[in-house]
Order: C-alpha cells, then sequence, then structure tokens
C-alpha cells in the first residue's frame, strides 16, 4: 500500500473552532488536504476563515444532535464528491473535581460530547468513509493510559474511546478504513482553563462538609494542571497529518513526553501504581 497523496483527499475535523482542532484545521489546510472544519457557532467560522486558505469549508454541526449530524453529512458529502478520506474526532470537554461533588449534568454532557458524540458522528459518516477507503482518527488522552484520581468521568469517557478504537479498527479494516488513536499529552489550549473553572464552580455549589474533605485533592489537582508542561497543539495536528499520510497507519501514536510517561506506568503492577500516585497525593478526606 503507497503513501496517499493529498491531493483531493477531504478530511473532516471535528470541534475546529479552538485548540486542537482548529490547530489540525488550519495545518492539514498548509499542507494542501480538502479540509473541511466543523464549528458550531457563526463567529468561530469567520476567524477560522479569515486564518485559513480559501480552499477550506466550514460545516455547522453539534455532536450531540442527530439531526444537526444528518445535515453536516449531507453538506458534506456534496463538498467531497461522496468520498471522505479522513475523519478526525476531536470535539470534546474536559474537566475534572471528586465524583462525589459533580452534578449528574455535568457527567452526561462530558460523557455525550466524548463518547456519544464521536459514536454517532463516525456512524454517520461511516458510508462516505467507505466509498473514501478513508481514516479515522480519535483524539484520546493520557487518561485513557492511566486514571488519575479527580479525573474519574473524563478518564472513563476516554477509556471508552481506547476500547472504541480497538473494537473499529478490527470491524473496518475489511472494508478498507484505518483507525488511529492519539493518546495526547497535556496541550497548551483553552480546554484546560474551562475545565478547572467548571471544576471550581462545582465546588463552590457543593456542601461544605463534603468541600472540606476534598479541599486539599482539588487544590493539588489544579495545581498540576496549572504548572504541568504542555505541548503545542501543533505537535498535535503534526501526529494526526503523520497518521494520515502513513502507508499503514499505527493503531496508536503517543504524542508530548507525558504520554510516553503514563505509558510505562500503566505497565506496572496496580498496586504499585497506587501507591506511587498516593505518595505523592496529599493527605485529605478527614474531617
Amino acid at each position: 500500500m503507497q503513501e496517499p497523496g493529498i491531493k483531493n483527499l477531504a478530511v473532516l475535523i471535528t470541534g475546529a473552532s479552538s485548540g486542537i482542532g482548529k490547530a489540525c484545521a488550519l495545518h492539514l489546510d498548509r499542507q494542501g488536504f480538502n479540509v473541511i472544519a466543523t464549528v458550531r457557532k457563526e463567529q468561530d467560522a469567520q476567524v477560522l476563515l479569515r486564518e485559513a486558505s480559501p480552499k477550506l469549508k466550514v460545516v455547522f454541526m453539534d455532536v450531540c444532535d442527530n439531526a444537526s449530524i444528518q445535515t453536516a453529512v449531507t453538506a458534506v458529502a456534496s463538498l467531497t464528491d461522496n468520498r471522505l478520506f479522513g475523519l478526525i474526532n476531536n470535539a470534546g470537554v474536559a474537566f475534572g473535581g471528586p465524583l462525589e461533588i459533580m452534578p449528574f449534568e455535568n457527567m452526561r454532557r462530558l460523557l455525550d460530547v466524548n463518547i456519544n458524540g464521536v459514536l454517532a458522528v463516525t456512524r454517520a459518516f461511516l458510508p462516505l468513509l467507505r466509498a473514501g477507503r478513508g481514516r479515522i482518527i480519535n483524539m484520546g488522552s493520557i487518561a485513557g493510559l492511566l486514571a488519575p484520581p479527580y479525573l474519574s468521568v473524563y478518564a472513563a469517557s476516554k477509556f471508552a474511546l481506547k476500547g472504541l478504537s480497538d473494537a473499529l479498527r478490527l470491524e473496518l479494516r475489511p472494508m478498507g478504513v484505518a483507525v488511529s488513536l492519539l493518546e495526547i499529552g497535556i496541550v497548551e489550549t483553552p480546554i484546560w482553563e474551562k475545565g478547572l473553572s467548571t471544576a471550581n464552580t462545582m465546588m463552590e455549589s457543593a456542601d461544605t462538609d463534603v468541600c472540606r474533605l476534598y479541599g486539599p485533592l482539588v487544590d493539588f489537582s489544579n495545581l498540576v494542571v496549572c504548572k504541568a508542561p504542555r505541548i503545542g497543539a501543533e505537535k498535535v495536528a503534526r501526529s494526526a497529518e503523520r497518521a494520515l499520510r502513513a502507508r499503514n497507519p499505527r493503531s496508536c501514536y503517543l504524542v508530548g513526553m507525558d504520554a510516553y510517561v503514563f505509558k510505562i506506568l500503566s505497565a506496572l503492577p496496580r498496586r504499585l501504581r497506587d501507591r506511587l500516585f498516593l505518595h505523592i497525593m496529599p493527605r485529605y478526606g478527614q474531617p
């Protein structure tokens, strides 16, 4: 199998209004791919179009709205002559917090976007991907390699995405559709600031006694997110490009040094991993 050329290869990217999605859209556009970027707001579309080449197209789509997805499928089919080479499932949300204080509607929203949205979008675009013998790239996370405390719901969504990618990779191979998962470290994007704001809002509205129990863990986790080294979104975009160009795409691409560290830690016995986490975490949970 030869490395695919990029002429007339259409790539659809979800959640391209900012962060990784926007970086992928602009990078692949510069590399000559026919990029179709999805956003939800007109303002985001105009900003993206000003920064991209005239070839880039924008389609409005909400990954949690089936009617919106079907409308987007029709638009993309028209733009691509019913053949799609790449689908980058990037749309997602990220926030943490102790499970005990997390409102159920917040959990539902995170899982709807990060998992149900990927399922719905992938299923809807599979006919176009089959016709183009295309590739699916799912944006995973180091939280899908090793689940840290405080990120239980987010980690659950990324472990689910890993399982989905593994199953679809085999399910779709006979049809010529390749599936790759990018296991991504902490990236310099607005998603983490939004996540911290969401977590802090949850803490403010939670029961005072419960907040006191988890307070040191929350402070420690917020500090880690704020101070941890971050990679640029452009690095993720280059990894996505490699997955699109490769003769035989890998099942998984690690992006960022912390991804390699988490991969090593994930291979350790669980009891040892737990001891390491508990050793670096602050004392908490006492009234």
